[in-house]
């Protein structure tokens, strides 16, 4: 009779240490997605944020259609300009130079009007002919250390919010 109280009672313990694993658990990691979650309306109430990860960087959000586009924030490790792309990699604008270094604000004018829907690449340039004007055949795609173009793909929005902060 001992042995099945012993039984029974270690049983009961498993149970209800599984328990209280359980609920420990779940609760911090609801708490851990209810920050979270109060984190982005946060960012959505008062900007965005983002975390830079190399020397290069570009940051373009939702843009209203019309024939202008401003990127919130870029870093170039060296001089360049910020090259507006079509999804087909047509090139539909140019910034001036940009110096090395954080730019903010940058506006680019574009050759054609953008509408309601469509997705643009904001990439970024370097300034290699020394003529401090855009020109695509010389001056190439910043490259990224794990390869490729610095870039980031942005959407044309009339729901867009005009000057939304970003903060890196």
């Amino acid at each position: 009779m001992n042995t099945n109280i012993l039984l029974i009672a270690l049983v009961a313990v498993i149970i209800l240490g599984g328990g209280a694993y359980y609920f420990t658990t779940q609760n911090g990691s609801d708490t851990e997605t209810a920050d979270m979650n109060d984190m982005d309306m946060d960012s959505q109430d008062t900007g965005s944020s983002a975390m830079r990860a190399e020397e290069n960087m570009v940051v373009v959000m939702e843009q209203k259609p019309g024939n202008t586009i401003i990127a919130s924030q870029i870093y170039l490790a060296q001089p360049g300009y910020l090259v507006i792309h079509d999804t087909e990699g047509a090139i539909l604008g140019a910034s001036s130079l940009l110096p090395a270094g954080e730019s903010n604000n940058v506006r680019v004018t574009l050759n054609v009007t953008t509408k309601d829907g469509e997705m643009y690449h904001a990439m970024l340039h370097n300034e290699l002919n020394g003529n401090t004007q855009f020109n695509e055949a010389a001056d190439v795609p910043v490259e990224s250390r794990m390869g490729g173009p610095i870039m980031g793909m942005f959407m044309i929005s009339a729901d867009a919010p005009e000057n939304t902060p970003v903060s890196i």
